[in-house]
């Protein structure tokens, strides 16, 4: 694994201070997982099974990490839902399971639901389309406003 020098001055830590804190930061005893927001923007469908894994288990290892997340399916991720109610036995439905539970999983792009013909397997299956079929979504801008790092995996 390439790394660069830089990443661990305590001056200039960059994307990994801006993502995890500083390592030369005095602690107040106090733990600031929960205040650090993660929006993971999830764009691989079923055909990219091993891609959206490492999205399903992102969500699941910062959440259980205990920082806030919310995964969002948009494009071809859109067909997720469908996919695990055709067949329960998919790989990560051990995280997709974990993920719902947990109440890990924001919605859907109603656009892309639409335009990939699923919108109603999203609705059936309980999950929020967060557009009609004119918008897209989530609407970044805002996540950003709001304080969330977003992580794009697809």
């Amino acid at each position: 694994m390439w790394v660069h020098d830089e990443i661990y001055s305590d001056s200039n830590m960059g994307v990994l201070s801006s993502l995890f804190g500083s390592s030369g930061d005095v602690s107040d005893g106090t733990d600031s997982r929960g205040e650090q927001k993660y929006a993971i923007l999830l764009n691989a469908g079923p055909d990219r099974t091993p891609v959206a894994g490492n999205g399903f288990n992102y969500a699941v290892e910062f959440d259980d990490a205990g920082y806030d997340v919310q995964l969002f399916l948009d494009g071809e991720a859109t067909k997720w839902p469908a996919a695990f109610t055709e067949n329960p036995d998919r790989p990560f439905n051990h995280d997709w399971d974990q993920i719902q539970q947990r109440g890990l999983l924001a919605g859907v792009c109603g656009y892309c639901a639409n335009a990939f013909d699923v919108a109603e397997a999203c609705e059936n299956s309980g999950i929020e389309l967060l557009s009609d079929k004119t918008e897209h979504a989530p609407a970044v801008a805002t996540l950003a406003e709001e304080g969330y790092q977003m992580l794009t995996v697809g």
